[in-house]
């Protein structure tokens, strides 16, 4: 009767040990913890009270707290880069940042392709520029990569109708936002 009781007990010993070794902190362990570092992200607000857009060339702005419409009503036969530009610096130890556009763009007569870029304030190199697509007067939403030379200087963000010739376009943006992680 004894070496009946004693076997499953000396089984249970080894199974125990060897769980033990497997999940200890061995590099063969099977459940070794791995820490998990979540690292908030942070969302900037483009478009709001705080945020004014300024015009430049043949564009008129009209901006509330949640909307921005670019309007570029022009007669130059010449290639124009009529824009609307918001100075801004964002600040952050963060290294990755994402812009986010929820956007509507629509050439009426005429043609112009719209593109956002932002640009060193100080000496107007341009630190990231990308097309937007033309959408008919339907909105679409669009995240970029930002490269992180934009943190920490004062920058320009800017939103283009570019022409060659006579049109009316528009742009307009329901959220615009920055953000970092």
């Amino acid at each position: 009767m004894m070496k009946r009781s004693i076997k499953p007990i000396i089984a249970l010993v080894i199974a125990l040990s060897i769980l033990t070794l497997l999940t200890s902190q061995w590099p063969w362990g099977v459940a070794q913890s791995q820490e998990i570092n979540l690292i908030p992200s942070q969302e900037i607000k483009l478009i709001d009270n705080k945020h004014i857009w300024k015009r430049y060339g043949d564009t008129i702005i009209s901006q509330n707290q949640s909307n921005l419409q670019i309007v570029v009503v022009t007669a130059h036969k010449d290639k124009t880069h009529s824009r609307a530009f918001l100075p801004t610096q964002i600040n952050s130890t963060m290294n990755k940042s994402l812009l986010n556009l929820d956007y509507a763009s629509q050439s009426n007569k005429g043609n112009a392709t719209f593109f956002v870029e932002i640009r060193n304030k100080n000496n107007s190199n341009i630190l990231w520029s990308d097309f937007l697509n033309n959408t008919n007067g339907l909105l679409t939403n669009k995240t970029f990569t930002l490269h992180n030379n934009i943190l920490n200087q004062p920058i320009e963000l800017r939103l283009y109708a570019a022409t060659n010739g006579p049109g009316e376009h528009i742009l307009t943006v329901k959220k615009a936002s920055i953000i970092i992680h």
